[in-house]
């Protein structure tokens, strides 16, 4: 079996994310599986009327592989889309699709679409600059969270206290030319400093673990020195994050969720999600997690036997009645 992960970057790149890809691709030849790490920008794209699509890469022609695991996050452009979906359309499992990926790598879709399905979220504004601040502190309050919309590793998400404090920044990215790259978000108090992020793979959770910030940030990223625990999700906490990544139609998941006075709220949905400070919290090896839904997904459907087949047909008579206990004497 052989597979591809999509990914911005070379492998040997000083980069975040570029440990984990040679972790998936360590443990894939572990276990007979051939994964190579290929850059979107580097693939040429043919389509035509003939429905003979094709793709190339760097050049030349590569044999269409078994599956690809797109690992490009947040910074999933219009060119890595078109090349998840053309390999869609050529018939390549992909895992995860387009459609998910689009979903995760703007932020405030993911929040359109889990909204829509009915799920806990904090209430979020698209920025608009420049920006009324009374609508800000009527519908928000403060302290208000600003987020980069496309953002990762808690990099661009900024904790404003106050009225004043917000309005500088507000200014400052305004005169800088910005205009929708930023959402303003509801400070969830409850959750300052911690929160449970959750690996979901193929509807079911695979690790969790509470994340907690140090000095008092608002932030509980492990990236950017947050400490992680491994905990047993409650089971309504499970539940929201099975909930989510189908909501968004992710195979694989990293859902980040917030404690509430109420419960629960999803703070945000990761394609890629990173996985080195959760494999130091908990007892998994998420890429052998990743491969064995791979394996199952792609395992071809056994041939029913015949028991298999007449199982498969309702029974409409009667049932069977116990017997009835002969009556005392």
């Amino acid at each position: 079996m052989r597979g591809w992960l999509l990914f911005h970057n070379d492998v040997a790149d000083d980069v975040p994310e570029a440990p984990e890809i040679r972790r998936f691709i360590e443990v894939g030849k572990r276990r007979g599986i051939k994964l190579e790490a290929l850059r979107p920008r580097d693939f040429e794209l043919i389509v035509s009327t003939e429905r003979e699509w094709r793709a190339e890469y760097a050049g030349g022609k590569l044999p269409k592989p078994d599956f690809i695991i797109p690992r490009t996050g947040s910074e999933t452009s219009y060119f890595t889309l078109a090349v998840i979906r053309q390999f869609e359309r050529m018939g390549v499992p992909l895992i995860n699709g387009a459609e998910a990926v689009e979903a995760c790598a703007d932020k405030l879709q993911t929040l359109q679409l889990l909204s829509a399905s009915g799920l806990p979220i904090p209430r979020t504004i698209l920025a608009k600059f420049p920006v009324d601040v009374d609508v800000i502190e009527r519908e928000l309050g403060f302290p208000v969270v600003v987020k980069k919309l496309r953002s990762t590793r808690g990099a661009g998400v900024v904790l404003c206290q106050d009225r004043d404090q917000f309005d500088d920044l507000a200014s400052l990215l305004g005169d800088a030319g910005y205009q929708s790259d930023f959402i303003f978000q509801q400070y969830i108090a409850r959750s300052h400093g911690r929160d449970v992020r959750l690996l979901v793979i193929g509807g079911e959770i695979a690790a969790a673990m509470e994340r907690r910030s140090l000095n008092g940030n608002f932030k509980s990223n492990i990236s950017l020195g947050g400490t992680g625990e491994c905990i047993i999700p409650p089971v309504d906490m499970a539940q929201l994050a099975i909930e989510a990544s189908k909501a968004l139609r992710l195979d694989i998941a990293g859902i980040d969720i917030l404690y509430d006075e109420n419960g629960y709220r999803i703070c945000e949905a990761n394609s890629s999600p990173g996985f080195v400070g959760l494999e130091k919290a908990c007892p998994v090896s998420v890429p052998d997690k990743v491969l064995d839904y791979v394996t199952t997904r792609l395992k071809p459907p056994a041939e029913p036997t015949k028991r298999s087949l007449w199982s498969r047909i309702p029974f409409v008579g009667r049932t069977k009645e116990k017997p009835r206990e002969k009556e005392k004497a």
